[in-house]
């Protein structure tokens, strides 16, 4: 279940940080029916989004790679 947006969510992330989103998106497309590869990834609330559909649309190899991005935040 998505929680609602704050504060924090909106706050902007590391190029480093979205670069490796940029990956599991290409990586794991089937869990992103509904974005465009090349979108941009600039904020939290985008990897929150990124980390939430590779947890409850992909597999085992999707679940470790939201961990690491999870701790990454």
């Amino acid at each position: 279940m998505m929680t609602e947006v704050t504060e924090a969510s909106s706050k902007p992330v590391s190029p480093e940080v979205a670069e490796m989103a940029r990956c599991a998106v290409k990586d794991f497309h089937e869990c992103f029916w509904f974005r465009h590869p090349d979108a941009d990834i600039t904020e939290r609330e985008d990897i929150d989004i990124i980390i939430h559909h590779l947890r409850h649309y992909g597999g085992h190899r999707a679940w470790n790679r939201s961990q690491e991005l999870r701790a990454c935040l």
